[in-house]
């Protein structure tokens, strides 16, 4: 049971009430934008949906964001008082459809000009994030700034209930958005099964053998992909959606095998007598995966076919978390208390094609990373003391946010 208990790692999390944002970047040079409220009859949404805008703003990184709030007339060409310092005001109006959904119009003004007008639809109102999150995407894409597609994604992770129990969740970016969408057993490992994210892999251990569903998000259809003995577990997905990499034990220890989808046939890439799991399509053709060849996890890479295997890590120790785009890997790592005021696990960037690491965190215990499927940033879990948080990393621009938590026990993510 040794792999079953490195794999099934579990973290305690904590909330706080709301996705409060703490940014850690620099404002200096960024232009100063508020945010106003223009709905008609303003509510706890409206005013709930200013934070949400603040929140995303941030993320966007084109300004130094005011996060006080204030009403405004929506065709005022002038600034709330409050906010007369603003050389930019974002300003929204949001109304009820009478059937459960909301009317936003929304502008964006530089010093009394409008320069983005939009009229936005969204049927369900309590999905409101998603809205904010595509008015960001809006208002970057207008201004120029660097892509972010990966902020309308949707989130997967597994939350443990109880010790034999747990649910799927999908969410926004934040996790302030919640639908539970697999529920009444043990799952486990959750991951989108293409880019579209009509469809989702998951590990079912409530049948006589860990096995593999895959099941559409809509219509809650679900067919049987694969079981195995000891464990079952789908780690990634090729680009074109054809292949997997799953993690299976039939022999009692785990090993990494590539799945292909179209056949059904699958093909054993690792063969140790300990330790292989969480398999990582490469952008060069070659595998990266976790492995305890060294005594303790670290990051490997091979190819399917061959049986040399090359060591990719070499700095810190209980490299057990890893994610991949094309040639660069992020991964976990234990730091040595003699560099760091007592241990922690702190993300790192590896390129493969310089072989240049970068530290991205710098305290607490960070897990889970997993980059967007554009790679322009990462995604993580952040446990610093009794506080547990969601993080974001825009590495290209230096930049990270964390996100406070209220969410349970997280055995994976995924988005």
């Amino acid at each position: 049971m040794k792999f079953f208990v490195f794999i099934l790692m579990f973290i305690q999390l904590s909330w706080g009430a709301d996705a409060t944002l703490e940014v850690v970047k620099a404002t200096e040079g960024l232009s100063p934008l508020a945010i106003e409220d223009s709905s008609t009859q303003p509510s706890e949404l409206t005013q709930r949906f200013a934070k949400m805008l603040v929140a995303d703003m941030n993320v966007v990184s084109l300004f130094n964001v005011d996060e006080s709030y204030a009403q405004n007339s929506f065709d005022s060409t002038t600034a709330a008082s409050i906010h007369k310092n603003a050389q930019y005001i974002l300003r929204y109006r949001l109304s009820n459809d009478g059937a459960g959904g909301v009317n936003a119009d929304v502008k964006l003004l530089q010093n009394g000009r409008e320069l983005f007008f939009k009229n936005y639809i969204l049927k369900q109102s309590e999905m409101a994030v998603f809205l904010s999150h595509t008015i960001a995407y809006d208002i970057n894409a207008k201004l120029g700034g660097s892509p972010i597609d990966w902020i309308k994604r949707k989130v997967l992770f597994v939350r443990l209930t109880s010790p034999k129990h747990s649910e799927i969740i999908a969410a926004d970016y934040t996790l302030s958005y919640q639908r539970v969408i697999v529920t009444g057993g043990m799952y486990g490992f959750a991951k989108w099964a293409n880019r579209e994210q009509s469809d989702l892999y998951y590990t079912s251990l409530a049948d006589f053998k860990p096995t593999i569903y895959k099941m559409n998000l809509q219509s809650g259809k679900k067919e049987k992909i694969i079981s195995s003995d000891g464990m079952a577990v789908c780690s990634d997905v090729s680009e074109d959606s054809h292949r997997l990499l799953l993690t299976m034990a039939p022999n009692g220890q785990p090993d990494i095998f590539l799945y292909d989808l179209p056949s059904g046939s699958k093909t054993q890439i690792t063969n140790y007598s300990g330790i292989d799991v969480n398999g990582q399509f490469m952008g060069d053709g070659s595998i990266a995966f976790v492995s305890n060849r060294l005594g303790y996890p670290n990051v490997f890479s091979t190819r399917a076919g061959s049986n040399a295997v090359s060591q990719l890590v070499y700095q810190g120790k209980s490299n057990s978390s890893l994610s991949a785009y094309k040639n660069f890997l992020v991964y976990k790592a234990r730091e040595n208390s003699a560099t760091f005021a007592g241990n922690s696990f702190n993300l790192h960037l590896l390129s493969l094609n310089s072989g240049n690491i970068r530290r991205l965190t710098a305290s607490g215990e960070n897990d889970f990373p997993r980059f967007s499927p554009d790679g322009e940033a990462i995604l993580y879990i952040k446990q610093d003391g009794s506080r547990s948080s969601v993080g974001i990393i825009r590495f290209g621009l230096s930049k990270s946010f964390i996100f406070p938590l209220k969410i349970g026990k997280i055995q994976s993510i995924d988005w």
